[in-house]
């Protein structure tokens, strides 16, 4: 508990940081169409509507940029829909720093909260949802500088394009050090002086940043770098996830998951471990809460079905506990959920 309730503090610390100042305040407007083109040419045009029933936006947006990386803090002040198509050009890594957004990338769809940022891949259709009072502090890399980093790791082995599992939870090993990469990224752009402005020390640190994405996040140039390290999942991982996935509604038990993979209960959990950050058993739990998220966001109002009921059908017995994994994946208890579905139905 002690990781997740620091890393609440210090996403909140993150959108108070000296380079979120008067002198970068790019836009302060109530005005759609302003707000709109202000937002497009930092990053791109794009569709922008108010949703919710909302009359009134007030934008407001901070950027501070050096080299390829820029930090942004933008906040709509009102529930709006925003419809970018493709990114094209760049990466976009966003975390809430209060409420949420649900986000449409390629074929995933699933809520970013403070807990669990958005990490956006130039090729993927994208589409959102940010609620009211949602403040999100963005960090843009461009395309080409990711791309370039690929290809001194991988060489002719490298093939684009790049796209990350849309999906980070800010609480795994690779988020919590992208988290603690951020604050330096922070400083280097508040203070004129820094020393990592030096433009040698400055390409390390973007190099290690952006390790700490190809690293710490699945994506599709994950297995050739893996393999350049000689980290690449063995086939009974792969085979097992695939089960899982296949079978999450089913009594699970990590004899049955050793069985399955051919190999020892010790070796299974070693190779998800490697991989995946988390034990076998870990993965299946974090799958049925999933599976419960969409069931309560795709619930009818007119449908009796209780929480309970829910977290029950998918193998939640002490429900205390499922309620605290649940805010603690989420950013939000499972009747928030419901109230989100109902707003956003």
């Amino acid at each position: 508990m002690e990781h997740w309730s620091a890393f609440g503090v210090d996403g909140q610390r993150l959108a108070t940081a000296p380079c979120f100042n008067r002198d970068n305040l790019l836009l302060q407007s109530n005005d759609l169409e302003e707000v709109r083109a202000s937002v497009g040419r930092i990053f791109k045009p794009h569709g922008l509507e108010l949703a919710g029933g909302s009359h009134r936006l007030f934008g407001r947006m901070h950027h501070a940029r050096y080299g390829d990386l820029s930090l942004n803090l933008l906040d709509y002040g009102s529930e709006v829909t925003i419809d970018p198509g493709h990114l094209e050009s760049f990466f976009l890594l966003q975390i809430p720093v209060h409420g949420n957004a649900e986000i449409e990338c390629g074929n995933k769809r699933f809520v970013s909260s403070p807990l669990v940022a958005s990490l956006l891949s130039p090729s993927l259709p994208l589409r959102m949802h940010w609620s009211d009072a949602c403040p999100q502090v963005l960090l843009k890399i461009e395309r080409g500088t990711i791309e370039r980093h690929c290809e001194q790791h991988l060489g002719e082995a490298f093939r684009r394009p790049v796209e990350f599992d849309p999906e980070l939870q800010l609480g795994s090993p690779g988020g919590l050090c992208v988290m603690q990469l951020l604050p330096s990224l922070a400083d280097v752009l508040s203070f004129p002086d820094h020393p990592l402005r030096n433009p040698l020390a400055f390409r390390q640190f973007e190099s290690t940043l952006i390790n700490a994405l190809l690293y710490g996040q699945p994506n599709s140039a994950r297995p050739g770098l893996r393999h350049s390290v000689g980290a690449l999942a063995p086939f009974f991982v792969r085979r097992v996830e695939e089960y899982i996935r296949a079978n999450v509604q089913e009594p699970l038990t990590i004899e049955r998951l050793a069985e399955h993979a051919g190999v020892s209960a010790s070796t299974l959990f070693a190779g998800f471990r490697n991989y995946y950050g988390l034990s076998p058993m870990a993965y299946v739990r974090q799958l049925r809460l999933e599976r419960v998220r969409a069931d309560l966001l795709a619930m009818e109002a007119s449908n009796p079905s209780s929480i309970t009921e829910v977290a029950t059908r998918w193998g939640f017995a002490h429900l205390g506990r499922f309620s605290l994994d649940y805010k603690r994946h989420f950013g939000e208890s499972p009747s928030a959920s419901l109230r989100y579905r109902g707003k956003s139905g």
